[in-house]
């Protein structure tokens, strides 16, 4: 009964079209094993791991540490069996046992004490996942420390690639993809391919979980993990780090799967998970000077920031006539009205357009512009407000909010860069309300670039647009010299609109030739740190296989 009001709030909050669809992936997945028959391809096969036994990075002891309380002992098993394959060899695992008492959980404790590389420490009481894990950081010789649930399971190479990239660049913290074995079949399911790091994404959720390497002095200066986080103790203590470090790297492998098990606190007691992630979520944006509340809705963390007051915005509406563009300012003052919002419309085709909205943007006196396209409308009530929580920050190149055709399919919702045409729309077609990969669509996030149809940013973060473009990948141009500036795009699924495609919106595969030319000339093949390259680039869908 329990799967059928999960089925049942699913459908609520996603769409009976997404649920079905979604319903039927898993099961394909788990039934005929899609992607546990691709996982099996990408694993590294004899000779390299035998490379990599012959060929030890340079990164000195990495401590792996276990918190261990009551484990089954198959669980235990797999998880120290997948440590004894590790290629890297330079390592220690700690098994810290918060006083368990079952007979089976000791008995292989007692087993793994004999291994070389294993140290068992039994505490004398059960002080949770944080105490425990606690207690194994402080008893850790490496400089870096694994964190390492009891019931994971980590692929041989694991260990090797987290070592070979300390050798190299010596992050503070890195982390890697990951999927999910399923309790009954043992198959792998539900891949997550994971962004670079992405501050944003961060905040609204914890993609980063395992497996996550940190440096321990890092680990100290933060005061580890924080037992009235439990449920979310790892979501609260990356966003601590984070406060602390931007050496911060992601590995492109996946190298940790972790349990689909019912009896795991996220299942047993999903509102404590969400409520300590809110709580963590609003520490963190305090302590970066920023104040909010925060709420789970849906599943999802909600966020909500205070805004400055008296905080001015100029509209920037480009279109081909002046009557389109007064009839979206006149749209928008009636939906979504912001006080004393001034405006200037802009007419004109192609690079005309570009070079008036700079125009514009230069000679403008508020503290915001919100560039938009005649052709969007039907703003939601808080559609400024909403886009104005994330552009006011010096860190964010722009805002855009999603915007959708009248039966609610994805128009725009960020650009994914470095796709078969240069630039796509993320999940162009989806309904809006289905969510999709990782539910990404419901929650605030980092996008590699928005389009010049709508996008609010703080007038002193303005970059203008190369004239030397004529439509939409402008905006892709200007989001790479953006991100020299150090800047990042927000996405926000809070801030909603309307309108047709267009060429702004770079719907479809239509793209103007001279433009793609001139952006392979500044730029070469485009890179994009929030959506990974192993997706399939012809769409940007995030379809594995």
């Amino acid at each position: 009964m329990n799967i059928l009001k999960e089925i049942a709030a699913y459908r609520e909050s996603h769409g009976t079209t997404y649920t079905i669809r979604r319903a039927a992936d898993k099961a394909v997945q788990r039934v005929f094993g899609t992607y546990h028959r691709k996982w099996k391809k990408l694993q590294p096969d004899e000779a390299t791991l035998q490379h990599q036994r012959e060929h030890q990075p340079d990164a000195g002891l990495i401590s792996v540490v276990i918190p261990v309380y009551n484990t089954p002992a198959a669980l235990l098993s797999a998880l120290l069996e997948s440590l004894k394959a590790q290629t890297y060899t330079d390592f220690e695992a700690i098994l810290y046992d918060g006083g368990s008492d079952r007979e089976e959980t000791l008995r292989r404790l007692d087993a793994a004490a004999k291994e070389p590389r294993f140290r068992v420490i039994h505490g004398e009481e059960n002080r949770g996942i944080s105490g425990n894990t606690n207690e194994a950081i402080r008893l850790a010789k490496g400089d870096y420390i694994v964190l390492c649930d009891h019931d994971d399971l980590l692929s041989p190479e694991a260990l090797w690639r987290a070592a070979e990239r300390i050798a190299q660049d010596q992050p503070d913290l890195l982390y890697s993809d990951e999927d999910r074995v399923a309790d009954q079949s043992q198959r792998h399911i539900d891949p997550h391919y994971k962004p670079e790091y992405c501050p944003d994404n961060l905040v609204s959720d914890n993609y980063i979980c395992h497996m996550s390497v940190i440096r321990k002095d890092l680990l100290e200066a933060v005061g580890g993990l924080r037992s009235g986080f439990d449920g979310s103790q790892d979501h609260d203590l990356f966003l601590r780090c984070t406060e602390k470090t931007d050496r911060i790297a992601h590995l492109p492998y996946t190298l940790y799967s972790w349990r689909e098990l019912r009896s795991s606190m996220s299942h047993q007691n999903l509102q404590k998970c969400l409520d300590n992630g809110c709580r963590a979520a609003v520490e963190h944006e305090a302590r970066m000077g920023r104040t909010c509340d925060a709420a789970a809705v849906n599943k999802e963390i909600r966020l909500w920031y205070e805004i400055p007051k008296g905080a001015t915005i100029e509209a920037l509406i480009h279109g081909e006539s002046e009557a389109a563009c007064r009839a979206c300012l006149g749209e928008m003052e009636f939906l979504s009205p912001w006080p004393g919002m001034s405006a200037a419309l802009i007419t004109g085709d192609g690079a005309k357009r570009l070079r008036l909205i700079n125009e514009a943007a230069a000679s403008s006196q508020a503290d915001y512009l919100l560039i938009i396209e005649a052709g969007v409308g039907g703003m939601n009530r808080h559609f400024l407000r909403e886009m104005l929580m994330y552009a006011q920050r010096d860190d964010v190149a722009g805002v855009t909010p999603v915007i959708t055709d009248e039966k609610k399919r994805i128009l725009h919702g960020g650009f994914a860069l470095g796709t078969e045409i240069a630039a796509r729309c993320i999940n162009e077609g989806m309904y809006a309300t289905a969510g999709g990969w990782h539910d990404m669509m419901n929650k605030v996030h980092n996008v590699g670039a928005v389009s010049c149809a709508c996008m609010l940013v703080k007038r002193s973060n303005w970059i203008p647009f190369d004239e030397d473009f004529r439509g939409g990948l402008a905006a892709a141009d200007l989001a790479m010299r953006q991100r020299e500036a150090g800047r990042r795009y927000v996405f926000t699924p809070h801030a909603q609109a309307l309108a047709e495609k267009s060429e702004w919106l770079l719907n479809g595969r239509q793209r103007d030739a001279g433009d793609l030319a001139q952006l392979q000339r500044k730029w070469g093949e485009l890179t994009d740190p929030c959506y990974s390259t192993r997706f399939i680039g012809k769409k940007a869908n995030y379809r594995t296989f």
